[in-house]
């Protein structure tokens, strides 16, 4: 949560933990633990409160009107209110915004309309009241034509993905993507195996859209496309991935996935995990998989080797997408993949 705090552009001034087996169901925090953040917002005047869990309505709305006693401007956001932020920061084009405000709709509910920038680009006015209808039922109906108006939007859009995803494979081109946990690294390798310039950030989602760019393969004589795609995240809420659905739908038309892994990070196991996850939920698992170490630069050599037995398993390739170092190896084991699954499918190579 640190990190994703900290890629929102704030940091973390207290942290407050509950050592419960269940929160509670109506206010999340137990009342001794709510009385404790209370005086923690009181005393080092903090403006927002994180929970790291996904919270429902009541459970934000009760502790967001008991912290508002303290500080009348406080902000109450749980782990997918805090994403939503960071993705509306990094957000570049028309699908990308609209892919964010849906998911905060479906979230949040008619709590965010008028709220924050993620609704700020909707425009217009909530529309004429009907005979008998209450101010909550006008909000819940313009949330509903708003869910539906966005939608339709985002299915025009996923309708072209699939046009465009159609002609390419009418023309036999070859798609590689680069998947993994987000700040793996993918941009990097992406610039250094197409020769862009994108923009590399230490941040997490930096990549909110599929950027392509082509690399030509000498064993194949011929040129592939890759993709880099959004950064995937552990537990990252199903409203999310339905969301972001258009952005991940080229992972589905790979011809090979390259699951890029951060050696540098203690937790990357559990982050391996979080991106097998992922896939599967969105039905790429099946697809040819080249398991891709990076920032190897940061190992010593024993420690190199003892990663290479430990990761045996995965047949993992050894990369540095910063200095270059594994780049070589990296492109032969993509063609060898590719030609294998190209003999298989009996297709001409």
């Amino acid at each position: 949560m640190e990190s994703l705090i900290k890629t929102y552009g704030s940091r973390v001034y207290a942290l407050s933990v509950q050592k419960a087996n269940f929160p509670s169901l109506f206010g999340y925090l137990r009342k001794g633990k709510a009385q404790e953040v209370s005086e923690i917002i009181n005393k080092e005047k903090i403006d927002i409160v994180v929970a790291k869990d996904i919270l429902k309505h009541k459970q934000l709305n009760t502790l967001e009107n008991q912290f508002k006693q303290i500080n009348p401007d406080i902000q109450v956001w749980d782990k997918v209110y805090l994403i939503l932020h960071i993705f509306d920061q990094f957000a570049q084009t028309h699908e990308a915004n609209l892919q964010i405000k849906i998911a905060g709709l479906k979230h949040l509910g008619h709590k965010l309309m008028g709220m924050g920038s993620i609704l700020s680009r909707q425009g217009g006015g909530i529309g004429t009241r009907g005979i008998g209808e209450t101010n909550t039922e006008i909000m819940k109906r313009h949330w509903r034509d708003e869910i539906r108006q966005t939608s339709h939007k985002i299915k025009e859009l996923e309708k072209n993905r699939h046009i465009q995803i159609a002609r390419r494979k009418k023309t036999g081109a070859l798609t590689v993507s680069l998947v993994g946990y987000t700040n793996a690294g993918k941009t990097t390798l992406f610039n250094k195996l197409t020769g862009k310039s994108g923009k590399v950030e230490n941040k997490l989602f930096t990549t909110l859209d599929s950027e392509f760019g082509r690399l030509y393969l000498p064993e194949i004589k011929a040129d592939i496309l890759i993709s880099d795609t959004i950064g995937f995240i552990k537990n990252l809420p199903p409203s999310l991935i339905s969301a972001f659905k258009s952005t991940l739908l080229q992972t589905n038309y790979s011809d090979l996935i390259l699951h890029l892994i951060d050696i540098s990070d203690r937790t990357m196991e559990n982050k391996i995990e979080a991106v097998n996850v992922v896939l599967r939920d969105i039905k790429a698992d099946k697809i040819n998989r080249l398991y891709v170490f990076n920032k190897i630069d940061q190992a010593h050599n024993n420690d190199r080797q003892s990663l290479k037995l430990k990761y045996s398993n995965y047949s993992p390739v050894f990369i540095s997408s910063l200095t270059g170092e594994g780049i070589k190896n990296l492109l032969n084991m993509i063609s060898v993949k590719i030609k294998s699954d190209l003999s298989d499918k009996q297709y001409p190579i």
